[in-house]
């Protein structure tokens, strides 16, 4: 039995859509309608709601290759069509950023900041829907800060809070990380932006500091109960949602020498970082004064970073990504099919759409939204998912845009 196949992706009059007559009604209401109703909550960066950008997130799960073609069409002779290979979809993640805005900070904020993007997109890119958290002061006259530029953020840095962009950003107005006291503000802070965080997903934290966790007359901030006390952190961490206990890893760019952009040793980080598995980023190679340099040092951290989480993500069962849509144009998901072409046979099968999990059929099958309002993902029900990943090497799943969704019989 293959464990997976090939997909392929097939994009209908995408700038024709006005040509693909219905063969069934695309209502919302059920009988020959597109998807209506409720659904889990949408979870991509993008999708229809989010921006009013159409379909599909800022990079992910099925995405075009180098374009093999074809044409072809889905109880629509008005429909043409064409077929490119398809991305497997990943678990999601969620990534809390704790960064250090104390005046010493001003290369490594910015570091930070030119640098979120290219980060995410690689995650997103892999398939891998991302909630992002910031924890992080604002800039202000002189001091160092934080405004989350697009596409990840909006890049307006006023009012506080507004480069949050939901689901995939939210940006804490008020919380200011100081130099010993991400710890601390870690805890402190979770009732606030546990919104953002999702059960049974994996939590990746990223501490960026040029200090410790420890108290010093010459440092900003106070650790509180984390004063040198790595395991009571980790301890406390774990306990203080059921959601986190052994679901997270801490990342930390901290500095392994008392080097000259270096408030004190990071040795609390260290260990945190080791004791949980996460990636060591050294803040010395990010010397004063050189912003360009300090951006490469970042970039490097950060791709290693995302290397990590692309790793350790798993693939979805029988679950797929909806692209974005081309330049300019805009999808419909009351026009979306999905039809299965087994490698033996060649022959095209319609999959049939229903409106959530509860509708699946014991034996057609079907298809169905993760969120029929704001829809990201393709979910296949358990007849259809069984059929498909039962199928030999070569096979295909089409996903067909641009004509009427075609409904489950009744």
């Amino acid at each position: 039995m293959a464990t997976w196949k090939h997909l392929g992706l097939v994009v209908c009059g995408i700038g024709f859509a006005a040509a693909c007559s219905a063969n069934s009604a695309a209502g919302g209401d059920g009988d020959g309608g597109g998807p209506a109703g409720g659904g889990s909550a949408g979870s991509g960066a993008g999708g229809f709601g989010a921006g009013g950008s159409g379909f599909g997130g800022s990079g992910g799960g099925i995405a075009p290759d180098s374009g093999s073609g074809g044409t072809g069409n889905v109880g629509d002779s008005g429909c043409s069509a064409y077929t490119d290979e398809a991305k497997q979809t990943y678990e999601p993640a969620d990534i809390i950023w704790a960064v250090d805005t104390s005046g010493s900070m001003v290369e490594e904020a910015a570091a930070v900041q030119n640098n979120i993007n290219a980060f995410s997109q690689q995650i997103t890119q892999s398939g891998i829907d991302v909630h992002v958290v910031m924890l992080a002061a604002y800039p202000f006259l002189i001091l160092p800060g934080i405004c989350v530029p697009p596409p990840l953020g909006s890049g307006q840095c006023s009012p506080p809070g507004a480069d949050s962009k939901l689901p995939a950003l939210w940006h804490h107005p008020s919380a200011v990380i100081e130099s010993v006291d991400a710890a601390l503000r870690l805890v402190q802070r979770f009732p606030d932006y546990k919104f953002m965080l999702r059960p049974g997903v994996k939590k990746y934290v990223v501490v960026v500091t040029d200090d410790d966790s420890k108290n010093d007359p010459n440092s900003s901030g106070d650790a509180g109960k984390y004063d040198n006390n790595p395991t009571g952190f980790i301890n406390d961490y774990n306990a203080i949602d059921p959601m986190m206990n052994g679901t997270w890893k801490l990342s930390a760019i901290y500095s392994f020498t008392q080097c000259s952009n270096a408030a004190n040793i990071g040795t609390v980080w260290k260990q945190i970082v080791t004791a949980t598995g996460g990636v060591h980023g050294d803040i010395c190679s990010c010397p004063p004064g050189q912003a360009t340099q300090c951006s490469a040092t970042f970039q490097k951290v950060f791709d290693e970073l995302a290397k990590k989480i692309i790793t350790g993500s798993k693939p979805l069962a029988c679950e797929w990504t909806i692209p974005p849509p081309a330049p300019g144009k805009q999808l419909d998901p009351n026009k979306v099919n999905v039809e299965f072409v087994d490698k033996g046979s060649g022959v095209p099968e319609t999959i049939y759409h229903v409106d959530d999990a509860s509708k699946c059929d014991a034996k057609l099958g079907g298809w169905y939204y993760n969120d029929n309002k704001a829809p990201t993902t393709i979910k296949l029900c358990p007849a259809s998912c069984t059929k498909v990943t039962a199928a030999p090497q070569g096979s295909k799943m089409n996903v067909v845009f641009g004509c009427a969704t075609l409904n489950i019989p009744k």
